[in-house]
């Protein structure tokens, strides 16, 4: 079975630009019509009725035919325009030809309705972006138009499954169909006929065509609060978060941080920042940007020599045949190298060795903002249990940072290969989705299960949230979990609402055009449920909670 292949026929009909829509109108009007005077008529003659309900239901899906014979062609037997096909043509063979035509009929009305129900809820989705930028109102659209963007995990579960059962019911329908004439005195047209219901029945086409819908309008919903995922499959793994990783460069403190203070007993501030800024010069960590910074004077790189950079720890390098160590006290206290007692526990502190000799210190500090605290609580609010924050300052700073926040856990001294690790390292041993969330310098992927990127621009990540959107990241993994719990409930309904309908067939009370009008009226129904995504109660009670209104 290709559930998404008529899911995906029936929506494009319904983007087309009003043609489709309008000739099926008047083939459904036509059809309706001759099905009317069939039955209305009394002293037509048999083969002029039987020939109306045939023509009745050619008008109204010549086209279903041809996608039957389409799917059939390829091999694909189990597609709903094959079974409908099916079913059609067996009624009017057992002689139930009112209900054959009736089931056409009403399999075309359906899929017009919930082709007009897809689309306003698309339009209505795209709404939703009104006051967003041009470039994520535009990403969003051609993601919405690219095939499968809105589809979830669960959506592949529910389509595998269905069709499985989809098959057993045959199987079953044919054991019913021979079976009951033998246990019963009823006829084998009658047996037949219940077949077919249950067979109907048994197609997942209301649950199929709704389920991608919930994806788009929560990808809609969430960027319109500033958070633009890519698609509503990322959306469904967030829902399963239990650790949220955050790169504090860039997302709560600047990138670039500020150069405190230097203090040496040996050389002068001048030169201390000479040395400094030759050994940082190749160097792209934290440190070298804000030594750079405040370095107004001219480079001899020609003095350079032997430069190695040692990420999360410092540099060395030879500058004017002296040998300069610049570095954090793990590496110098790894190498024996004694060194004097921190006098200041702000900031992340460096320390210089000249040709082996303690020259000094400096120190930078990078610029927190205040949603840090608060985002990390609004995270467990949302059910994220917990939060781990990097950062590239020294350990004395890490530990005034967590005392001070509500992270669960923080990490010192990372660079870029550190943050990685550490963020391989909780997937491999959490159950649940973890997420990263980083500014700049995380180039690669990392392995989570959703990379978040804090950014005015650039390429889009798993998820792009904008810095002023920041704190909106708590809202979207709520509106991850309502979609998630609507997708749900709208397959919970469906295979209940059959459920009944297979039972309603099995004793006689639910015939085939009844079935597949209760199926089109549940596909509708999903449809509606979906827009309960966009609650506005859901925020407006989450930001009241976290008490942030």
């Amino acid at each position: 079975m290709r559930p998404g292949s008529e899911q995906a026929r029936h929506s494009a009909a319904g983007r087309e630009a009003g043609t489709y829509d309008t000739v099926l109108i008047f083939r459904l009007v036509g059809a309706s019509v001759l099905f009317a005077v069939s039955l209305i008529i009394d002293k037509l003659p048999d083969f002029v009725g039987v020939l109306l309900l045939i023509l009745s239901a050619a008008v109204a899906g010549y086209d279903v035919l041809i996608d039957a014979f389409s799917c059939v062609s390829e091999c694909d037997f189990f597609a709903t325009p094959v079974i409908v096909a099916a079913v059609t043509v067996v009624s009017y063979m057992i002689g139930f030809g009112a209900e054959g035509a009736a089931l056409m009929i009403l399999y075309q009305i359906g899929l017009l309705l919930i082709a007009y129900a897809e689309e306003r809820t698309r339009r209505s989705a795209l709404e939703l972006l009104q006051y967003q930028d041009e470039a994520t109102v535009d990403h969003i659209t051609q993601l919405i138009l690219r095939d499968g963007a809105g589809s979830m995990s669960i959506e592949g579960v529910i389509g595998y499954n269905a069709g499985k059962v989809l098959k057993y019911a045959m199987i079953f329908s044919v054991v019913y169909a021979i079976a009951l004439p033998l246990i019963t005195n009823y006829s084998l047209r009658v047996s037949v006929h219940r077949a077919m219901a249950i067979i109907l029945i048994a197609t997942p086409m209301s649950v199929v065509i709704s389920m991608p819908l919930t994806g788009i309008i929560g990808m809609c919903f969430s960027a319109r609060h500033g958070v633009v995922f890519d698609s509503a499959a990322l959306m469904e793994t967030t829902a399963d978060a239990d650790v949220a990783v955050f790169d504090n460069a860039g997302v709560f403190c600047s990138i670039n941080p500020k150069l405190a203070s230097v203090q040496s007993d040996i050389l002068d501030d001048s030169t201390f920042v000479t040395f400094a800024a030759h050994a940082l010069y190749y160097s792209d960590q934290p440190v070298a940007r804000a030594v750079a910074a405040v370095y107004t004077s001219d480079y001899q790189l020609q003095l350079v020599k032997n430069f190695a950079d040692i990420p999360g720890y410092g540099v060395e390098a030879d500058i004017g045949g002296a040998h300069v160590v610049l570095a954090n006290r793990e590496l110098f206290v790894g190498r024996g190298v004694a060194l004097p007692a921190d006098k200041d526990g702000n900031g992340q502190s460096f320390f210089m060795t000249v040709a082996g000799r303690y020259v000094g210190r400096l120190t930078i500090n990078s610029q927190y903002n205040d949603e840090a605290d608060g985002l990390a609580m609004s995270m467990k609010e949302a059910g994220v249990p917990r939060c781990v924050l990097l950062t590239e300052d020294g350990n004395t700073e890490s530990r005034r940072i967590a005392e001070e926040t509500d992270f669960s856990e923080v990490y010192g001294e990372c660079d870029t290969a550190k943050k990685l690790r550490i963020v391989s390292e909780l997937k491999s041993s959490t159950k649940g989705a973890v997420l990263f969330v980083y500014a700049t310098g995380v180039e690669a992927h990392s392995d989570a299960d959703v990379d978040i990127r804090v950014s005015k621009r650039g390429k889009y990540a798993d998820v792009l949230i904008t810095p002023e959107y920041l704190a909106n990241l708590p809202f979207a993994v709520q509106i991850c979990r309502r979609m998630r719990e609507i997708a749900i409930e709208n397959a919970v309904f469906a295979f209940v609402v059959k459920t009944i309908l297979v039972f309603l067939s099995i004793i006689g009370y639910c015939n085939i055009w009844f079935a597949i009008f209760i199926d089109m009226v549940a596909a509708v129904a999903t449809i509606l449920n979906s827009i309960r995504v966009t609650s506005e109660s859901l925020i407006s009670a989450f930001m009241y909670k976290t008490g942030q209104r």
